[in-house]
């Protein structure tokens, strides 16, 4: 269990995670950290298997600890369907029918995986009531040590609270081999965290909604921290890969901490997520959770620029320009590592953006600026802005021969 003291009202904060282990060769350490589990069910995708998923397979077979395994075709998506195969695979059958036995439930589920295997597993465990943990193969997302999962219900996204991970292994290797756009996804999750805390702060000041200072305070301090280390992705320095995993982890730790995805979710996430359900109302595969997010975040952040120099709201305006400096330093690495536009239709932009405000139940400055009248105005606005200073290509024109 992971636990912190803390000024704020909650006073103690803590997880039930066990243990975080981001070091190289991590996949050979697996039967030793899940050593108190004999009956494992172990859940990958194609892609996940082929690239860390057979190898913990046999280390888990050889070690005696393996019940089975399900290998989900690709790309396998944290929806309905998916959680349900889950689900129905998760009990092993024994060799000789009973009609008066159930099947044998494992003792454990761990996901090979990232963000959609992560929260697919996630769910299952809540739902099962058995422990879990994941062998993450990308830093794509944060959401690796986090209490929520953003799963597809028919054609909805929606957050669900379901169990924390009580183990993470993340293997430097493997991360380092992820592709290119799987890295750029990471960076992306954590480029929102400036806006979230700062609609954090506004609810705080105009709702009275629970804030944590402490909690702020480490997510900031992972988001410079990812910052830093994506200076060294595109060379797959194993250092930077290990900087960004520990990073995301930590945001997702404090997801956890705060029993909400409030530290690391505002107006970005609400906006990205949109455009994600778009896709899949249109029957399409969504694109990558990071880069949808990260593109969001320059959406929040044009619209909080526009807002700081139009307000009379003194005490809005204060709040605003602490994070002025952050904004920059976010435009600065966007014009280095041009991240992907997916959304560059102004009447999509626009319908993501005026959409997205009821998302969820969650105030932020989609929110302030419908009350006030202006949401549509800023959302196209911010169109033209953004297009002008921020789009260096389409994610397809980027990235052609990606597959999901």
């Amino acid at each position: 269990m992971i636990e912190m003291d803390c000024t704020c009202v909650q006073g103690h904060h803590s997880i039930p995670t066990e243990v975080i282990e981001v070091s190289e060769h991590a996949l050979l350490k697996v039967p030793e950290i899940l050593k108190d589990y004999h009956r494992i069910f172990m859940v990958a995708d194609e892609n996940t298997y082929a690239v860390a998923g057979k190898q913990v397979e046999s280390l888990l077979a050889e070690a005696g600890m393996l019940s089975h395994t399900l290998v989900l075709p690709s790309p396998a998506l944290p929806n309905a369907e998916n959680i349900g195969k889950v689900l129905i695979e998760a009990g092993r059958d024994r060799d000789v029918f009973d009609i008066n036995a159930f099947s044998l439930n494992p003792d454990y589920i761990l996901a090979v995986g990232s963000g959609s295997i992560n929260d697919t597993c996630r769910m299952v465990s809540y739902r099962l009531g058995l422990p879990y943990g994941v062998v993450g193969t990308a830093p794509s997302m944060d959401g690796y040590a986090s209490v929520v999962a953003p799963l597809l219900n028919g054609n909805k996204k929606i957050i669900y609270n379901c169990t924390i991970a009580r183990h993470i292994i993340i293997d430097l290797n493997v991360n380092a081999q992820a592709p290119y756009p799987l890295l750029l996804a990471g960076i992306g999750d954590m480029l929102a965290k400036y806006i979230a805390i700062l609609d954090w702060e506004i609810s705080r000041d105009r709702t009275g909604e629970y804030y944590c200072e402490n909690i702020a305070d480490m997510v900031l301090k992972a988001t410079a921290q990812c910052v830093e280390a994506s200076k060294g992705l595109e060379n797959r320095d194993l250092e930077a890969i290990r900087s960004t995993s520990e990073g995301l982890i930590l945001s997702g730790e404090c997801i956890a901490f705060c029993g909400s995805s409030r530290p690391a979710s505002g107006t970005e996430h609400m906006v990205g997520q949109t455009w994600e359900v778009m896709d899949v109302e249109e029957g399409k595969v969504p694109n990558l959770h990071g880069i949808e997010v990260g593109e969001a975040t320059f959406v929040a952040i044009e619209m909080f620029r526009l807002l700081y120099n139009e307000t009379d709201d003194a005490h809005l305006r204060s709040l605003i320009e602490k994070y002025l400096p952050a904004f920059d330093r976010i435009e600065a690495l966007q014009k280095k590592l041009h991240l992907p536009f997916t959304v560059v239709d102004k009447d999509r932009f626009v319908e993501g953006i005026l959409r997205g405000r009821t998302f969820r139940v969650r105030y932020t400055i989609l929110q302030y600026l419908y009350d006030i009248g202006k949401l549509e105005s800023y959302a196209e606005r911010v169109f033209d802005i953004v297009m002008k200073k921020h789009f260096f290509g389409t994610f397809k024109e980027q990235f052609p021969d990606w597959e999901a």
